[in-house]
């Protein structure tokens, strides 16, 4: 994982020829960043490391979807005063203007016009500008809110550890709806933001894509270290590679798939599909099968629950991920 911004100024000078172009979402002036201890909003555990991406939390134990950016200026009553803003080019996919979640009031963007088509969330807001609605196109760099420290009780956030939690990642299904319906644990927990769900958003670390002036978003995904595979057997493509055919491996027709070679990263994000034809052996015999790893990731993959500990066998977030992958499929 990179821990760092030691490269910051090289990586502002460098760009794809096709490239989406990127603003820092706070105040803050990126320039100035040099490493991550310069924008970092810790937890109360006061480790800088605890506002990054990964498994920074509880000791290693608890993941992190994305990033936590400390304000840089406070009124004087110690509530923050930075603005949020969009990173990218995007519409509006999501407003929760409820304190009914650890992410407090929050907006999410959708940027389909991205070599890849990410979401971007924003988090622990103080207020949402009144006049955003959903389905609002706006630039990089528009203001859309105010920073805060807005959450649940159970998780509540004192001022002074305010900051933005920003998130940069994928949908794993529209028909996510179908899969939390179909889960008796959760049948008494209203799912309350749809496919916009925390369960089906997979992030990816955005600190590479905030250190730079400009990026390829699908290049970014695709360069990702691959940790595991899996097979599934599918009567029909995925929505995920319908959403996301940039990510399918070069041949794959999903028109004659009988199933996919699936590559995951450490922490979840399906990057790589390969279409398997029905003649295939490695086509699993039921819906789907774990089927190879990368040693250097198994302790990664252990703490994500990626694996079980002997790394035999898929574990808690590996089969979330694919099950909810796998949602209409059949």
């Amino acid at each position: 994982m990179n821990r760092g911004l030691s490269t910051l100024v090289c990586l502002l000078l460098a760009g794809s020829l096709a490239a989406t172009e990127i603003v820092w979402p706070t105040s803050m002036d990126r320039t100035t960043i040099r490493s991550y201890e310069d924008y970092a909003q810790p937890t109360v555990s006061g480790k800088p490391e605890s506002a990054l991406f990964g498994m920074v939390r509880d000791e290693q134990q608890r993941f992190h979807e994305g990033v936590d950016i400390r304000p840089i200026s406070r009124g004087p009553n110690g509530e923050p005063l930075d603005r949020v803003f969009t990173a990218m080019k995007g519409s509006v996919a999501y407003l929760n203007q409820q304190l009914n979640g650890p992410y407090g009031k929050y907006v999410i963007f959708y940027h389909p016009e991205a070599e890849l088509p990410v979401y971007t969330l924003y988090a622990h807001l103080a207020s949402i500008e009144k006049n955003l609605k959903v389905g609002d196109q706006l630039p990089k760099g528009a203001v859309i809110a105010t920073m805060g420290h807005t959450s649940i009780n159970a998780t509540a956030i004192p001022k002074e550890r305010a900051h933005l939690h920003f998130e940069i990642g994928l949908v794993l299904s529209a028909n996510f709806g179908n899969w939390y319906n179909q889960q008796p644990d959760l049948r008494a927990t209203p799912n309350q933001h749809g496919i916009w769900n925390g369960q089906n958003l997979a992030g990816f670390d955005p600190m590479p894509v905030l250190a730079r002036s400009s990026v390829n978003l699908l290049d970014s995904v695709r360069q990702l270290p691959t940790a595991l595979a899996v097979t599934m057997r599918t009567k029909r493509p995925p929505d995920f590679i319908q959403r996301y055919p940039g990510l399918m491996a070069p041949g794959s027709d999903p028109a004659k798939a009988a199933g996919w070679y699936v590559e995951f990263t450490w922490h979840g994000l399906p990057k790589r599909w390969t279409a398997l034809p029905p003649e295939s052996q490695q086509l699993p015999k039921g819906a789907w099968s774990y089927v190879a790893l990368d040693q250097k990731f198994r302790p990664q993959l252990v703490q994500r629950k990626m694996i079980t500990a002997d790394a035999k066998m898929p574990a808690e977030t590996l089969i979330r991920n694919v099950d909810i992958l796998l949602t209409g499929t059949r």
